[in-house]
């Protein structure tokens, strides 16, 4: 049965996954440059990580065009897509008469900051996003199993920028109040080499070590963008990957321990890679869920996306597995957010021009709960897995929320948008780090 299950999320993943195709049409020169070889597929093999890249991903053009078929129906069903999530609550209700919850009052410098202790909110000037399906948007606006498949990429909570914040709450949208000549947003739905994609890289199932890959590429996108000026401005990239690693990857390692050695190679690999080749760069690195304490604790939730889960997410859902089992994952799970942080405070993170900040609000998020006890689906998709609109609004709330907050004093919370929203302040005006929160400047 585990056999059959690999295969199936292996062959899903050669149907979702596409690699960024640079500009100049070397397909293959990221996957050199980051040391990966291309092996022909066995499922007996794929363990341990071995197979990045095989015969599977070969006819991309094909599988490209195949997800560009479901954006068009997705976009053909639009108004039915969109009456469907407003009904049952999964889009955030307008605010088109309120005045923004903050002061911009001292929110841009006067003089562009050259440390990243001193970056207020407006002086940000382009915006970037590398992660996996949550990050692409995946079924953000969906009705059935089938529209997960439609990246609403322009909505998702750390990359999107349609709209504005009173209707479609994103990082993007919260920042262009601040700086409203903020670059780098997706403007619409989209896969990752579209043009209106822009910075959001993200793709899904990708994992940990598709890291250094998806950095080279978010660094040539950059240097080849005629409106990003890489030595003046100032650029924030949020990273949020490792779902796809525990979910799917993690009980495929013989040594767990070696799974997250790895891991930690795959950080400092992609940081240094950003360090030295991005200047004026703030990092956001968002840690993935212990989904053994979040998803496998939703009630009443639909028998189809029981199904899902445990053919998506089969390392965490199985009836098979004993509670002791589960036990040692979720203390593997907190070990894996304890690279995240760990890798983060390294002193080589943490330069004049140069930032990792961990944000750790979904670390140990709780998925709310309605008042007769069950799991909130508002805030997620069709498959219970993905956010929904609602959901990316919740979790760019929070996001910005972490950002303002000093380290070892951030909040974590899946509420409604706006319930709980912090503003920049006389005192502390700036994106928190660790020196301009505890350090006297």
């Amino acid at each position: 049965m585990k056999t059959f299950q690999l295969l199936s999320l292996t062959l899903l993943c050669s149907l979702l996954w596409l690699p960024e195709i640079p500009a100049h049409n070397d397909i293959d020169y990221f996957l050199k440059l980051s040391g990966v070889q291309k092996t022909k597929f066995h499922p007996k093999k794929a363990r341990n990580g071995k197979l990045l890249v095989t015969n599977l991903d070969d006819n991309r053009d094909l599988l490209l065009n195949l997800r560009r078929i479901l954006l068009q129906r997705a976009a053909n069903n639009w108004s039915r897509l969109y009456s469907y999530n407003w009904e049952y609550g999964k889009i955030q209700r307008p605010r088109k008469w309120n005045e923004f919850p903050c002061p911009l009052n001292g929110t841009k410098s006067k003089r562009t900051p050259t440390s990243v202790d001193k970056l207020r909110p407006g002086d940000i000037d382009v915006i970037a996003a590398i992660g996996d399906s949550l990050t692409a948007g995946n079924g953000a606006i969906s009705e059935t199993i089938v529209d997960i498949a439609t990246e609403n990429r322009g909505v998702t909570f750390s990359g999107g920028g349609v709209a504005d914040w009173r209707t479609i709450l994103t990082l993007p949208n919260i920042l262009k109040v601040f700086n409203p000549r903020l670059y780098g947003f997706s403007t619409q739905d989209g896969v990752a080499v579209d043009r209106h994609a822009h910075l959001n890289i993200a793709e899904p199932m990708i994992m940990s070590r598709d890291l250094v890959y998806q950095v080279q590429v978010l660094i040539q996108r950059m240097r080849q963008d005629p409106r990003i000026d890489m030595q003046r401005h100032w650029k924030l990239l949020t990273i949020f990957v490792g779902n796809n690693d525990i979910c799917s990857d993690m009980c495929h390692h013989d040594n767990l321990w070696n799974f997250l050695r790895q891991h930690e190679r795959d950080l400092r690999n992609a940081f240094r890679l950003l360090r030295d080749n991005i200047p004026r760069l703030v990092v956001n690195l968002i840690p993935a869920p212990n989904m053994v304490n979040t998803l496998r604790q939703m009630q009443n939730i639909p028998l189809l996306c029981q199904a899902v889960h445990s053919v998506g997410c089969h390392c965490i859902f199985s009836e098979t597995y004993s509670r002791k089992y589960l036990n040692t994952i979720s203390k593997f799970i907190s070990r894996w957010q304890k690279i995240d942080e760990y890798v983060a405070s390294l002193p080589e993170f943490y330069t004049q021009d140069f930032v990792v900040l961990y944000q750790p609000f979904t670390a140990n998020v709780s998925l709310p709960i309605r008042n007769n006890g069950d799991t909130d689906l508002r805030f997620l998709a069709s498959d219970c897995f993905h956010f929904s609109q609602l959901g990316h609004a919740a979790v760019a709330n929070e996001l910005w929320n972490n950002m303002l907050q000093p380290p070892g004093r951030k909040e974590s919370y899946f509420i409604e948008p706006f319930e709980r929203f912090e503003c920049p302040s006389e005192e502390r005006p700036y994106i928190a780090t660790y020196k301009n929160s505890f350090v006297r400047q």
